[in-house]
């Protein structure tokens, strides 16, 4: 077992590390480390590319994590080093700032939600849960029945919020109507039937079931459910031991594994799980961590990569992954401006934090991509020492600059290994379709079915498709 400490660095607030090593970059002589980090988070400024906006938060070093938009399209986040509840008008470009508590002077929030004239959020330095008013600009809070639970995602499921306590290990059920503020009233927990180290992230289906994940790292990890009392379970693969976010859709459940660079696809039709790679890493770290998730209106499977600074979509029909660059990009913190939480608004665009920079930003989820990409076969069957051939093709509907990148399931990280993969670099400045033979020949490979992830990487976006190898 592994102490609370090092699984809060590990999963709940890799960033945490990011913390103890990140500032100690800057030297000026003469200056106290709480000095430099002020410092530090003061020189911010906004940046763009041809999909993300970001926007500078007037409040200086705010540290925004949690972030939700309502039904009107106002952007809700709280500031962790204020405690404050904010709203942006994105039609008016203007920040309001509404202080939440005096008696609670360290409100830090993960997880916040719009639900009609109300926003609700949690509250981990403080084990509550918080609920503001709209129209009476009036907050209440309710008391988390486990002490230090360190509740770190909200959830409506119809008359009920839903909650999950990271290191208390239970999911909190909260009846709306009966809840009364400062008390634990109207409050009950459920305690999963797998004792792991951590709870992770929960979702709730169309009947009204929770699923949870649960982790003890880096030694295993397990997918679970709860309805009427009765729990199911399901041991996920041996590579995934920190599933952090979970959706679900149809019989599909999407886990990303917060301690490495793959996530995993779970069919409850057959169950079967089918493990997948983020393209290479674009930072100074070797992982890419894909953090939360959730579905937008089509279907498509979204997600915060936070090592590799990248915003991604699973295009779930298409079987397509696409990644977009977050324009900042800090090098005090190895390269990231440690993009922790999402929301999709009503025109499907993805609005996000950025932490250490003080931002908040919008990705344009509906502008068409640079190029396309597609491939001969999406899945070979071989034998170590076999040789398979693979095209992809590779369609710029302007003149792209791009290399092609290669990653797999076969470790952690993505890194191709015990196989050869071979092929020809396009040239710059591509502007005609072009075909490129690609050669997979596995050396000493395990059997079994792995995944390789072609990957086709501009400056702003990267494209990568799953192929699914099997080892005979």
């Amino acid at each position: 077992m592994i102490s609370r400490k090092i699984l809060l660095l590990l999963l709940t607030l890799p960033v945490i590390l990011g913390l103890i090593i990140g500032y100690q970059i800057t030297n000026d002589e003469g200056k106290g480390q709480e000095e430099l980090i002020v410092d530090s988070c003061n020189l911010r400024t906004e940046n763009s590319n041809n999909y993300i906006k970001e926007y500078l938060i007037p409040t200086k070093c705010s540290a925004p994590v949690a972030i939700t938009i309502d039904k009107e399209g106002i952007i809700w986040f709280i500031e962790n080093n204020n405690s404050k509840l904010v709203s942006f008008n994105p039609d008016e470009n203007s920040f309001i700032g509404y202080q939440i508590s005096e008696h609670y002077v360290n409100v830090q929030s993960w997880s916040i939600i719009a639900v009609n004239n109300e926003i609700w959020f949690t509250d981990h330095q403080n084990n509550l849960v918080w609920k503001y008013t709209k129209s009476e600009n009036k907050f209440e809070y309710y008391k988390l029945l486990t002490e230090n639970s360190y509740p770190v995602q909200i959830l409506n499921n119809k008359n009920q919020m839903i909650v999950s306590e990271i290191f208390g290990k239970k999911i909190a059920i909260l009846e709306i109507d009966q809840l009364v503020t400062n008390t634990t009233n109207g409050i009950n927990e459920i305690s999963p039937e797998i004792d792991l180290d951590v709870l992770g992230g929960i979702a709730i289906d169309d009947d009204g079931r929770i699923w949870y994940t649960m982790l003890t790292w880096p030694i295993e990890g397990h997918l679970g459910s709860y309805k009427d009392g009765k729990f199911t379970s399901y041991k996920l693969p041996e590579e995934i031991s920190s599933p952090v976010g979970i959706s679900i859709r149809e019989n599909q459940i999407w886990i990303n594994d917060h301690g490495s660079s793959q996530f995993v696809l779970f069919n409850l039709d057959n169950n079967t799980f089918t493990n997948y790679v983020t393209s290479s890493s674009k930072s100074e770290f070797t992982t890419t961590l894909p953090y939360w998730n959730k579905f937008d209106n089509n279907g498509n499977i979204w997600m915060n990569v936070h090592q590799s600074n990248t915003i991604a979509k699973m295009d779930v029909e298409r079987g397509i992954l696409i990644e977009y660059e977050i324009p900042t990009r800090n090098f005090d913190w190895g390269g990231i401006s440690n993009p922790l939480q999402f929301d999709i608004d009503g025109q499907g665009n993805i609005w996000f934090t950025e932490w250490t920079e003080n931002k908040i930003a919008i990705l344009n989820a509906n502008k068409p991509l640079g190029f396309d990409i597609e491939v001969s076969t999406r899945e070979i069957s071989i034998d170590n020492n076999e040789m398979e051939e693979i095209i992809l093709t590779i369609d710029p509907k302007k003149e792209l600059n791009a290399e092609i990148k290669m990653t797999g399931t076969f470790n952690k990280n993505g890194v191709i290994s015990n196989i050869s993969i071979t092929f020809d670099q396009i040239e710059k400045e591509l502007n005609v379709k072009k075909e490129v033979p690609i050669l997979i020949k596995p050396d000493n490979l395990s059997s079994g079915v792995y995944t390789i992830m072609i990957s086709v990487e501009s400056e702003e976006i990267t494209q990568s498709i799953p192929i699914k190898l099997i080892m005979k």
